[in-house]
């Protein structure tokens, strides 16, 4: 891994893996899937690197992650060719799991908010990545797919968990049993994708949304983020006690303190790192 920097205005801080970067510029950390000559293909020095680059001290004082794919497309899963020239291909691929599953629940662990930007052809675990998005942004002419039932394998990446919750069971069992492929267009209107922008703008405006919620109440849009997946799994009850309790704590951060005052002046709240 190498390290570089700049000191001019507000420079970005750069963290270089072989196929990873991550770049930290003001409150957002960019984490960046690099191998666009195998389309961000997942093997396990994809795996590894990822599972540790989330674990920076970049990331992790981070406002607002972003989370894309070096080229024109965002990642097309698993990468087969290197799978097949294992010799035990079923303890490989558990090993690659370990390390892109401990990678995922770190990145939706964080209490900032995770911004996606997918594009182009997304699919097995390149799918369950994008759906772990709190905002997830697509471009005119991606396509999402599951994949994983064309070459006998089952999901993995947080897909067979997040894809129903996203988009309903039937859904996410026409995509995954009978191979539906979502065009950019279809995967907003179904709630895959929160937005889909022209050709050529996704970068710019992942950008843009990433540097609006690393501008905001960070904590409280983790919080939130938190919540609203949480709410499909448990009782009305428990929910409840669990909003009580994290409003408390949301009440006592500095980021409370500044929104309140903020409303009663009557001008732009100034958020701070909590």
């Amino acid at each position: 891994m190498t390290v570089t920097a700049t000191t001019a205005g507000l420079p970005p801080a750069v963290r270089e893996f072989g196929t990873i970067r991550v770049t930290r510029r003001g409150g957002v950390a960019h984490v960046l899937l690099n191998r666009p000559e195998r389309r961000n293909a997942i093997d396990l020095t994809l795996a590894r690197e990822l599972h540790e680059a989330v674990h920076l001290p970049e990331v992790a004082t981070a406002r607002c992650v972003l989370l894309t794919g070096a080229g024109p497309h965002f990642c097309v899963g698993g990468d087969l060719k290197s799978f097949r020239e294992q010799h035990d291909v079923p303890g490989h691929l558990l090993e690659v799991t370990s390390h892109l599953h401990a990678a995922l629940a770190r990145l939706v662990a964080n209490d900032a908010p995770l911004v996606v930007a997918a594009g182009g052809h997304v699919a097995g675990a390149g799918l369950g990545l994008a759906c772990l998005g709190d905002v997830l942004l697509t471009e005119e002419g991606a396509t999402f797919r599951s994949a994983y039932a064309a070459i006998g394998l089952t999901p993995d990446a947080a897909t067979s968990h997040q894809l129903p919750q996203l988009i309903g069971l039937r859904r996410a069992q026409r995509m995954t049993l009978l191979g539906h492929v979502l065009e950019a267009e279809e995967a907003v209107a179904w709630g895959l994708c929160t937005e889909v922008v022209p050709a050529g703008r996704l970068a710019e405006r992942a950008r843009q949304v990433a540097e609006r919620l690393a501008a905001g109440p960070t904590r409280a849009l983790g919080e939130t983020g938190r919540l609203l997946r949480a709410a499909a799994r448990r009782a009305l009850a428990e929910h409840l006690e669990d909003e009580s309790t994290t409003l408390r704590a949301a009440a006592a951060t500095a980021d409370a303190r500044e929104g309140m005052a903020a409303f009663a002046e009557r001008r732009p709240a100034a958020f701070r790192r909590r």
